[in-house]
């Protein structure tokens, strides 16, 4: 049987309740809330927030806070 997350990522009925799902939506909210409390001269760690929070990011990645 296919998880919630499966579900989920093949347009399927899921249930968003699932504590996997709840889970990652925290995690991104609390790497977002991260992102947009660095500094303009942060751009390593800007870029390492959106790498953990997308998988991977272009070399030249341009997203600027709030996010």
């Amino acid at each position: 049987m296919a998880t919630e997350k499966e579900k989920m990522l093949a347009g399927e009925l899921y249930d968003s309740t699932d504590p996997q799902l709840v889970a990652e939506r925290r995690h991104a909210r609390d790497l977002t809330r991260a992102f947009n409390d660095t500094a303009a001269g942060d751009g390593p760690l800007r870029k390492q927030i959106l790498t953990e929070l997308f998988g991977s990011v272009g070399r030249h990645v341009g997203i600027e806070p709030p996010f």
